[in-house]
């Protein structure tokens, strides 16, 4: 038994790394998953999260195509630390995010009404998606329009 002791515990060590590693791999692509936008709105609020958090390299994930490579290029000729400080300027302006009006062309593209809203002036874009390997990209984005709110952000609505 003394000399079968060696080779068992060898056999058992390799075993718990085996089941480890094939642990950490689920747990990985769990958190992919998780992360990953499985909606066209998810995108949005992933962009909006990477923004008010400077994470420039997640914010231009967000994207594809030609956006994403204006966006990369910008972010290199600014540098990463500025980049992401234009980021959280752009991200302190806004007080709010509506979307709607999501319209689903096929399975891989779709379109989706984005509000941005600032205090005194709103902007709405229609944000185009692509889904490249399984996940929602913004491909393309139309010009803003800027809508005048009755009420501005933070005033009180009138009464009698």
């Amino acid at each position: 038994m003394k000399k079968r002791l060696p080779a068992i515990v060898t056999f058992a060590l390799i075993a718990a790394a085996l089941a480890l590693l094939t642990q950490r791999e689920r747990l990985a692509n769990w958190r992919l998953e998780t992360t990953a936008a499985a909606t066209p709105e998810d995108t949005i609020w992933r962009m909006s999260d990477a923004a008010r958090e400077g994470d420039a390299r997640t914010y231009i994930d967000c994207f594809s195509g030609a956006l994403k490579q204006t966006l990369q290029k910008t972010a290199a000729e600014m540098g990463e630390a500025q980049f992401s400080q234009y980021l959280n300027k752009l991200n302190d302006e806004m007080t709010g995010i509506a979307v709607s009006d999501l319209e689903r062309m096929n399975e891989q593209t779709a379109t989706l009404n984005v509000e941005f809203v600032y205090r005194g002036k709103n902007e709405t874009q229609k944000h185009h998606f692509t889904r490249v390997d399984g996940v929602w990209k913004i491909d393309r984005v139309d010009a803003a329009e800027h809508v005048k709110p009755l009420l501005p952000y933070g005033a009180e609505a009138g009464g009698n």
